[in-house]
């Protein structure tokens, strides 16, 4: 056989041979399944179970300012927003208002119809608005 081609063999043979008892030796170290990491934890620690637990919390008793609008976030913003919150926010216009009713809608699935959104913004604006005169806002993403 060719000295040439005994070299490259044997060149190749060792990280070859290496490699496989590696690999041999290797897999009893290798993280364990996720089946029998739990079943080992449910070896080590019993599963814990809680009594179920009803709570039930106050209802909010305050209401939006009246106006045209007022029923329609009396019944929407309020499942998930007290009105102190929605009052204190900084003043928006009509606008950035419809922006962020849509944002409630579209990002966080309020239940708001569409057919009421500007209707809302609009009440939202009277109530705790800006002009729109009055320069961007962070709503718009215009301001520092």
């Amino acid at each position: 056989m060719n000295l040439k081609l005994l070299r490259i063999a044997a060149v190749w043979a060792a990280p070859v041979a290496v490699g496989a008892i590696a690999a041999l030796t290797g897999s009893h170290y290798l993280p364990e399944s996720i089946a029998g990491q739990a079943q080992r934890q449910a070896a080590l620690v019993p599963p814990v179970h809680f009594a179920p637990l009803d709570v039930s919390l106050p209802a909010g008793n305050t209401l939006f300012p009246p106006g045209e609008g007022a029923e329609i976030a009396n019944a929407n913003c309020v499942m998930c927003h007290s009105t102190g919150m929605v009052l204190r926010q900084p003043p928006l216009t009509t606008p950035e208002w419809k922006t962020e009713i849509m944002k409630m809608r579209n990002g966080f699935g309020a239940p708001i119809p569409l057919d009421q959104v500007d209707q809302l913004a609009h009440y939202l604006g009277v109530i705790n608005g800006k002009k729109n005169e009055a320069g961007p806002s962070g709503v718009d993403n215009q301001a520092s």
